[in-house]
């Protein structure tokens, strides 16, 4: 099966355990739970990108969206399916959505990212495109 990405609209029970499972080192408890998680969905200008395989959700990303920029936050992948493109994979398809959205700058701020993540983040960054200063990358899209 291919990998799909895909903006989530509605909550499934699926959706919020798959979550759970791939934000469990990253966000505390709080952040998971059903009403944290619908909440974040019914924002307006927040776009929770989710990518599938198999029909398991094993990548999201969080993106915020103001005018023509989008920062970008929480990019990660659940640790057994890591090195082997799916963030590649996400991040591309995040970039084709906002560009068909007339987003032309994203940003992400590397001062959120743990010490322990923070240089293989900045990495992957660099890889994708991302100019990288004092802990903020940038691309123009």
């Amino acid at each position: 099966m291919r990998l799909s990405v895909f903006i989530a609209n509605t909550l499934s029970t699926q959706l919020l355990t798959d979550l759970q499972k791939i934000y469990a080192d990253y966000l505390p408890p709080a952040a998971l739970t059903e009403k944290a998680i619908s909440k974040l969905i019914a924002e307006p200008t927040t776009r929770l990108y989710m990518t599938m395989f198999n029909d398991r959700h094993i990548g999201a990303a969080k993106v915020s969206i103001e005018g023509s920029q989008a920062t970008l936050t929480q990019l990660t992948v659940r640790d057994l399916t890591r090195r082997r493109g799916v963030g590649k994979n996400l991040l591309t398809q995040i970039q084709k959505s906002l560009s068909a959205d007339n987003i032309t700058h994203i940003r992400y701020d590397l001062q959120e990212v743990s010490e322990v993540d923070l240089l293989a983040t900045t990495a992957f960054l660099l890889d994708s495109g991302f100019d990288v200063e004092e802990k903020i990358a940038t691309k123009h899209i």
